[in-house]
């Protein structure tokens, strides 16, 4: 393994999914949570079949259907999860919750695919838990609702999908796992707005083309990057990587683009996420 390579590919990933939620965030503001999900997701198909097609490779072996298709089953409940803890209470409460997937996928990592889990990893994750929920946390401190348990939930779904990915890429390349996660998504998507009777707010999203393209641009690379990251490293660490890269780019998008103001708390938020970063990229 090509440590730097990879490390390389850990970091590209984590800031392309930091632009993506940036572009979904001005994209929530004009369109539903499941039309947003499934307009980004089937966008995403014809570039995602045109990687596969440079790659050339369109081998699914047996034994990739399992995890492939576990993965996407996953990823569907965990937008379902998402959206509905978000119904449920409020943000200040619910998001902070993500911030533990770092210390999930180590686990999970350690556990089902035997990856070791060094007391560098396990200290860079926890830094970047504790970051995580000091920048996420609101005035009060730390209050446990039933969205909050929901949310808690998705963390853990979303730290599986990567063991799942990481197993499915044994049985098919990266491009193409890709393309058959956003075409289950994509599915999972479409047939909520269905069962809701509300697919005519597919529509709304040609209305912002421009956003909606640069979006779905950004998120299937995103997505691709991380996958040749995954088969490289171990899931704790991408993900580690992951949440402190997008923390930090919560904070500076945040003020650049919105005039949040930049807190104590989140100084000292930042500095431990900058530090459990470091401790894995240096």
């Amino acid at each position: 393994m090509d440590v730097s390579r990879a490390f390389a590919l850990a970091a590209a990933a984590a800031v392309g999914w930091a632009l993506f939620d940036l572009l979904r965030r001005a994209l929530a503001d004009r369109l539903s949570a499941w039309s947003l999900v499934a307009a980004t997701t089937l966008g995403a198909l014809p570039l995602l079949a045109l990687g596969t097609a440079l790659d050339g490779d369109w081998t699914l072996a047996p034994g990739y259907w399992l995890p492939g298709l576990a993965s996407v089953a996953l990823n569907v409940a965990a937008n379902f999860g998402y959206f509905r803890s978000l119904q449920m209470s409020p943000l200040s409460v619910t998001l902070p919750m993500l911030s533990f997937t770092p210390m999930f996928a180590s686990a999970l990592g350690a556990i089902v695919l035997g990856e070791e889990l060094s007391a560098r990893a396990l200290g860079g994750a926890l830094l970047v838990v504790f970051g995580g929920l000091a920048l996420g946390l609101k005035e009060g401190g730390l209050r446990f609702e039933p969205g909050s348990a929901v949310m808690l939930g998705v963390a853990l779904l979303w730290s599986a999908t990567l063991l799942l990915d990481k197993r499915a890429m044994d049985f098919a390349s990266p491009y193409l796992h890709a393309l058959v996660l956003n075409l289950g998504v994509a599915a999972g998507g479409v047939c909520a707005l269905v069962l809701s009777r509300r697919t005519r707010e597919l529509g709304v999203a040609g209305r912002h083309a421009g956003l909606l393209t640069l979006a779905i641009a950004v998120g299937a690379l995103a997505l691709v990057v991380q996958l040749l990251a995954l088969r490289e490293m171990p899931v704790g660490v991408i993900e580690t990587v992951k949440r402190g890269v997008g923390g930090l780019s919560a904070v500076a998008f945040g003020r650049w683009l919105y005039g949040e103001p930049v807190t104590l708390r989140k100084i000292g938020a930042i500095l431990l996420m900058t530090a459990g970063v470091a401790l894995l990229l240096l």
